[in-house]
């Protein structure tokens, strides 16, 4: 083993003896793998032992840019990021521009080890499937870090270079390049201050997270998300992200109640919730929202009142839907608004009859279910179950009189 690795490696195994006694053992197996060129076995032992350790934190940039970085080439290019990513964000006393600097210098290593195997192979342009992930996901961790510095072309330049880059990769990409596009880009949409691009694009940021226990800011990435799920003008329906785990991480019950009732569309709840002078508050231009708020529980309880409905019988009276929806204060009018704007959001097709003062609805767009919702179609498939058996009895019993 070279002295400046042993020396290191040494180092930091005493800064960490007295704290975490089996941390420090875990030195002497990096060690031994490092002297047997035990590449894969190492990097697993650095991934599973040390950087899952939350004593190592101190320690870990100094051990990628002092060890790690040694044997750079001869681990998986993805997970050599990876480990640089940990380290850096574990790291308070490393700024935004440090951290640049850090991430610039390892993507041209990684590119001149790329064009060195493409070069070897007779190609000109990076052909290695691992080389190219590494500098997408890259990329993306740059991209965070210049929207905190404010670089918001150069970020914006790289997310549309990166969706091209990822659209064109002809084998399965790794979670952690999709998972970190996704969330720069939900970062994004988020500084924009749009609230549909960025649900959509945290909702398929999440599909990306394999455990959700790694993932550090979930109560502040959930809050997010159901913030702009009530603010955003294309969503009506939060099934997706009631029914994921992270749901549970919102500890804002008034936040966590107003979707719940939005999702449902029950507008008694909903008026109790909006009328909450100080929770508002913490919805964006809260006082030029109520009416936009007003609208969509509208829009879902007419949607709920629909799902509810059975498919071969969804032709609903005007009155109907006034008594499900009292708060359009028995207007017709009102009513062909509400029908007409479900119409332009796609969220049913169907037509408008003003003479018998009904709509017919025809179809309705596809929604994740909660477990409330999957209970009441469960309820409906058994009654529906009972009939057809009554109906097979009946023929069963009578049916040669029937033929006759």
């Amino acid at each position: 083993m070279d002295i400046d690795s042993n020396t290191i490696l040494a180092t930091l195994r005493d800064e960490v003896e007295l704290q975490d006694a089996e941390l420090a053992a875990q030195f002497y197996i990096l060690e031994d793998y490092y002297e047997r060129k035990l590449w894969y076995q190492l990097s697993e032992v650095l991934k599973n032992d040390i950087y899952k350790n939350e004593n190592s934190k101190s320690i870990r940039l100094r051990l990628f840019d002092r060890f790690i970085l040694s044997f750079s080439e001869k681990i998986n290019q993805l997970q050599l990021c990876e480990f640089l990513v940990l380290s850096l964000n574990d790291n308070s006393s490393i700024t935004p521009q440090e951290s640049l600097e850090y991430l610039t210098n390892l993507k041209e290593r990684i590119h001149k080890l790329g064009e060195k195997k493409s070069h070897s192979s007779g190609d000109e342009d990076i052909n290695d499937f691992e080389i190219i992930q590494s500098l997408i996901y890259l990329d993306n961790i740059i991209a965070k870090v210049k929207l905190e510095l404010g670089f918001i072309d150069e970020v914006s330049n790289i997310i549309d270079s990166n969706e091209n880059k990822i659209d064109n990769l002809t084998s399965t990409v790794d979670l952690r390049v999709n998972s970190s596009y996704y969330y720069i880009k939900s970062q994004f949409m988020k500084y924009k201050g749009d609230f549909n691009s960025f649900y959509h694009n945290c909702l398929l940021f999440l599909s990306y997270i394999p455990n959700l226990n790694e993932l550090n800011n979930k109560e502040l990435i959930v809050k997010d998300i159901a913030i702009s799920g009530i603010l955003g003008d294309k969503i009506y329906n939060f099934g997706e992200i009631i029914m994921h785990e992270i749901f549970q991480y919102l500890n804002n019950e008034w936040l966590k109640e107003l979707v719940l009732s939005l999702n449902s569309g029950n507008l008694k709840k909903f008026e109790e919730l909006i009328n909450n002078d100080k929770e508002i508050k913490q919805l964006p231009d809260n006082i030029n929202k109520i009416d936009f708020l007003k609208q969509k529980v509208c829009i879902m309880a007419f949607i709920e009142l629909v799902f509810n409905k059975p498919t071969n019988n969804r032709c609903i009276k005007y009155e109907e839907i006034l008594s499900n929806i009292p708060i359009l204060n028995n207007e017709y009018r009102e009513i062909e608004k509400l029908v007409m704007k479900s119409l332009s959001l796609k969220l049913i097709k169907g037509t408008i009859n003003q003479v018998n003062k009904e709509v017919e609805i025809t179809w309705m767009q596809p929604r994740t279910m909660t477990i409330e919702q999957i209970t009441s179609m469960r309820d409906k498939m058994e009654i529906w179950k009972e009939k057809v058996s009554s109906l097979s009895d009946y023929m069963g019993n009578n049916g040669s009189e029937l033929l006759v």
